[in-house]
């Protein structure tokens, strides 16, 4: 019995022996495949091992963009554009800015000329009518000849139309002469004209000659530049 089991188990060690020769042989007599003999794009993507590619392998430049990225630079082009326009509205708003400015400084510009217009026809707040000018002058007027036997007369002194009078006077003279007479002969009135009021324009003297000798009555006014 003992020699018919060992037997049994060097026949099945043969066998199994030979099986495996026979895998071996199959094997080394399969044809191998090489990246010639295989029809471009005929080999799936299931069929390489996995993770098995490196960018060595692979042309990155001549991949899509993906969907994620597109949307990226969706977002960034669109944040450009806001962007832009912020730039814009922030220039038009400058530039309004500016001009408002300057209409407002024009503005004030053209108030103040008014204002220095007004003030420079007043001075210290008047009317420049309420100034004497600075140009002054005397005229002088004489009468005739006037008795000394009590002859009397009375004159006028006048500024022209574009003057005023600031004061006046009068007195007897001596004929013929700027000598002032020293006789009785009287100045009854001195008086600013017109007597009724108002800007004057001349100056009135009235006198009585009492002396007993010929003498003049004259009549000055002072008159300076009327202001409109």
């Amino acid at each position: 019995m003992r020699s018919i089991a060992l037997t049994r188990t060097a026949v099945s060690a043969a066998i199994a022996a030979a099986a495996l020769a026979g895998a071996v042989s199959v094997a080394d007599a399969a044809p191998r495949v090489s990246g010639a003999s295989l029809k471009q794009g005929s080999l799936p993507g299931n069929r390489l091992k996995a993770n098995s590619l490196t960018g060595v392998q692979i042309n990155e430049s001549k991949l899509g963009i993906v969907p994620v990225a597109r949307l990226t630079n969706f977002a960034e082009l669109a944040r450009e554009a806001q962007h832009a326009r912020e730039a814009d509205h922030a220039v038009n708003a400058d530039h309004a800015t500016s001009a408002d400015s300057a209409r407002t400084a024009d503005s004030a510009r053209t108030a103040e000329t008014a204002r220095s217009a007004d003030d420079a026809k007043k001075l210290g707040g008047r009317e420049p009518s309420a100034y004497m000018g600075s140009s002054v002058r005397t005229v002088f007027v004489a009468s005739g000849t006037i008795s000394g036997a009590d002859g009397s007369t009375s004159v006028t002194a006048s500024c022209n139309p574009d003057e005023i009078a600031i004061g006046g006077g009068g007195g007897w003279f001596q004929v013929a002469s700027d000598t002032p007479t020293q006789l009785d002969a009287k100045v009854t009135a001195s008086v600013p004209s017109p007597t009724t009021g108002g800007a004057m324009d001349g100056w009135t003297v009235a006198g009585r000659n009492s002396s007993g000798t010929n003498r003049v009555l004259r009549a000055y006014a002072v008159c300076t530049p009327r202001f409109s």
